[in-house]
């Protein structure tokens, strides 16, 4: 047992005024000497018997309530669960308002099994604790009981991921900077097992304390992948690929599911797609502009998966004039040829064509720039540049194996280039504009409406010509590159994302791709990272009041996956750490507070003179007047 407050010990010597007392009000009964009283001795010896023991009771009932007294004002600490209180604690609480906190189990949120066990925790704590709380958003909040409680209260689910060993090893870090010798960390979640990144032992040591819903959780199906194919469509048509999962019930793992596709506010195709498969349904084309669209389920349990938005532009085909002297090679020829074939370009001259080969520039013009068959060509290319005003040239070439890296031109992830001119800027800082890097070389730059490549399109040069992915891209380079527009980006609600140079505005899209009435605008800094907004939708990226892109905010696929993690795997997460882990709202509430399995008997130690003290006025109430 340790003291929390030793000095109050001292109080202890109030215990012996008790005993002090009744040695000074000791009274010797009464002399009689009148013959009668002889036959009263016997009588009075059996009540001096009675008195003393009385007396004798009564000394211990008050020593007992002086030294409880005394020893409740030290506040003893013991090394079991026996106090109402508990030692001052270091306690962070992990609340997990993530999307998938929204699911439904008879009849009641996850959330709402979750903020309970939150506000009573916090209704439990002293004023000598140390308190935090975690939430989806990932801010650790500092504060007193109420203001908690006040967070914890207004909680709702979000559409935020919440990495929970990422919040569990920021709690171990809070708990143990603290300065308090005790600490507790409180996992209040569903337990997705998709929530959990790598193992950490950052809360190695920490006792973790788990509670989650005891019923399991119910099965899910969403929306777990949505875009249009290709992400510009030309006047006509275009597709969907829809991609469904999710965590059903294992009776229903194979069942196709029903599936709506609306674009531009108006329903656009109808099918039923098999769970983990990608399904590609044709959808008519709204007018030219951007469109925003979404593919839906019905609702379940948790509905707020059951709809993913995706964007579209819409462009008249691109007016195309090729210069296959200029050595654009075979395989640009017929990829040209094949777009014209589907009506997604058109070949030929005229005002606004698009301009692909060397020599291409003209001013004023859209192009497509690639360095010469005959490197002897390469001056008078960079020339070319110069007097158009493009701020980039043609290096010397470099013979060597690189994979792209285009973050916003999915068609280039990964394809492999062989030969390349690198892109140097003309003077200075490298300019805004790269769109893609092999190594540590610009290979994709746009400056304007030209756009200049490192590589031509042919085999010897890069692997692209040979992927199933070159015509899609031709298309890409021709009906957007080349148009000035950046096109589709796509993130999580609240991800990092990097916005084109220029950027100035996110603003919601109505469906038919307009800014939203009564839609908040939000200024960004383009060519930074941003927060993406919170809200899921398509928001239009503004650059000098026009639109060029878009920006799809979707859930995290991995949150419509609602199977719960064991407890092995906690134990593999958290390794070093103390877990127990609870499911019942009694279990909790005994866990809680336990630290290192001491707790502090100061309200038991006052209860128990509160009983001594009354004990003591009964019996002080049976002892005669005369003989206390």
């Amino acid at each position: 047992m340790i003291f929390l407050q030793p000095l109050a010990l001292a109080l202890l010597a109030a215990a012996l005024v008790p005993p002090l007392l009744h040695l000074f009000e000791r009274r010797r009964p009464p002399a009689a000497e009148f013959p009668a009283v002889r036959y009263l001795r016997a009588t009075e010896r059996e009540a001096q018997r009675t008195i003393r023991l009385q007396h004798l009771l009564l000394l211990l009932l008050r020593v007992a309530a002086v030294t409880l007294v005394a020893l409740a004002a030290a506040r003893p600490v013991v090394p079991a669960r026996l106090g109402a209180g508990h030692e001052p604690t270091a306690l962070a609480l992990v609340l997990d308002n993530s999307l998938s906190s929204g699911a439904v189990t008879g009849g009641a949120r996850a959330l709402d099994d979750l903020a309970a066990r939150a506000r009573e925790t916090l209704r439990a704590s002293r004023p000598g604790d140390a308190l935090w709380l975690i939430m989806a958003d990932g801010v650790a909040r500092r504060g007193t009981a109420a203001e908690l409680l006040d967070v914890v209260s207004a909680a709702t689910p979000q559409p935020r991921r919440l990495d929970l060993s990422a919040a569990v090893a920021t709690a171990a870090r809070l708990v143990r900077a603290s300065g308090l010798p005790r600490g507790e960390i409180h996992l209040l979640s569903d337990l997705q097992r998709t929530a959990f990144g790598a193992p950490d032992s950052a809360a190695a040591g920490v006792p973790l304390l788990v509670y989650h819903p005891a019923a399991d959780p119910p099965p899910n199906r969403a929306v777990v992948a949505a875009q249009a194919v290709p992400a510009t469509w030309t006047m006509g048509s275009g597709e969907v690929a829809v991609t469904v999962g999710g965590a059903p019930a294992p009776a229903a793992a194979d069942a196709r599911v029903p599936v709506t596709v609306s674009v531009g506010g108006r329903s656009a195709a109808r099918s039923l797609v098999s769970p983990g498969e990608a399904a590609v349904m044709a959808a008519a084309a709204p007018g030219p502009g951007w469109a925003a669209g979404e593919a839906s389920l019905e609702p379940d349990e948790l509905r707020a998966d059951d709809a993913r938005p995706f964007a579209v532009r819409v462009v008249p085909p691109a007016l195309v004039v090729a210069a296959p002297a200029t050595g654009l090679g075979p395989f640009l020829v017929e990829a040209l040829a094949a777009l014209a074939q589907a009506g997604q370009i058109r070949l030929g001259t005229g005002p606004g064509a698009v301009r692909v080969g060397w020599p291409a520039l003209v001013p004023g013009a859209a192009a497509v720039v690639f360095p010469p068959a005959d490197p002897v060509q390469l001056g008078s290319v960079n020339r070319d540049l110069a007097a158009a005003g493009v701020p980039w040239r043609f290096a010397p070439p470099v013979e060597r194996e690189d994979t792209l890296a285009a973050p916003r031109i999915p068609e280039l992830a990964g394809a492999r280039v062989l030969r390349r001119y690198p892109l140097r800027p003309a003077a200075g800082a490298e300019p805004a504009g790269v769109l893609a890097r092999a190594g540590d070389d610009a290979w994709l730059v746009r400056w304007g409406r030209v756009v200049v490549l490192g590589s031509r399109l042919v085999p010897d040069e890069t692997a692209l010509p040979l992927s199933s992915r070159f015509v899609p891209f031709v298309g890409v380079l021709v009906n957007r590159l080349a148009r000035g527009e950046e096109g589709i980006l796509a993130a999580t609600p609240g991800q990092s994302v990097a916005l084109p140079a220029g950027v100035t505005a996110l603003v919601p899209a109505a469906p038919a791709g307009a800014p939203a009435p009564g839609g908040a605008t939000l200024p960004v800094a383009g060519g930074g990272p941003v927060a993406a907004p919170d809200a899921p939708g398509v928001y239009l990226l503004l650059a000098a009041g026009d639109t060029v892109g878009a920006l799809v905010v979707a859930t995290d696929p991995r949150e419509s996956d609602l199977r719960r993690a064991s407890r092995a795997d906690l134990a593999a997460l958290f390794p070093g750490a103390p877990i127990e882990d609870v499911s019942s709202p009694a279990a909790y509430a005994a866990a809680r507070f336990r630290g290192a399995g001491r707790s502090e008997l100061t309200g038991g130690l006052l209860a128990a003179a509160l009983v001594v003290l009354l004990v003591e006025g009964l019996v002080a109430a049976g002892v005669p007047a005369r003989s206390r």
